[in-house]
């Protein structure tokens, strides 16, 4: 498979099976992150996939509101990580590892500058550093938050 295409029809699954993640046309790239946030949920950095259209149920389905930004999901019994998601907007980041796909690779690495010496890929993917994410995500975040407060314009 050519790096970046889609793959279509992925289903993933929590440890005990209890939270089911679909995908109709996921890409295959996968995104680490090594923030400090995700480091303590992970125990490590965390893989994912970012697949803003995917459909996750199950009763066992938890989410935990981990900052006024975003929310993380989590399975209530196998405590699998499902997923992260800013509470306003449309992006949704599921772990990678709920799926059993050959052809994923590192494409990015964000947070590189939080990485802890101990740990290090040796895939050659974009690195993106703290400032930078600030950068990207800030105005977004203002922007959404205008919106909520004074209504879309138009």
């Amino acid at each position: 498979m050519a790096e970046g295409a889609p793959i279509a029809g992925m289903i993933g699954r929590c440890l005990c099976g209890g939270v089911m993640v679909s995908i109709d046309e996921a890409r295959d790239d996968v995104g680490v992150c090594h923030c400090r946030m995700c480091r303590r949920w992970t125990s490590g950095p965390w893989m994912a996939l970012q697949v803003p259209g995917a459909r996750i149920v199950g009763e066992t389905l938890r989410v935990y509101a981990a900052t006024a930004f975003a929310e993380r999901g989590f399975c209530s019994v196998c405590g699998a990580h499902i997923f992260h998601r800013p509470k306003d907007g449309p992006e949704l980041a599921v772990s990678a590892g709920l799926f059993d796909a050959d052809g994923l690779y590192v494409a990015r690495e964000i947070f590189i500058d939080r990485k802890p010496l101990w740990y290090r890929f040796v895939a050659d993917s974009e690195k993106r550093t703290e400032a930078s994410m600030i950068r990207e995500w800030l105005p977004r975040i203002i922007w959404r938050k205008l919106v909520r407060v004074f209504g879309p314009r138009g």
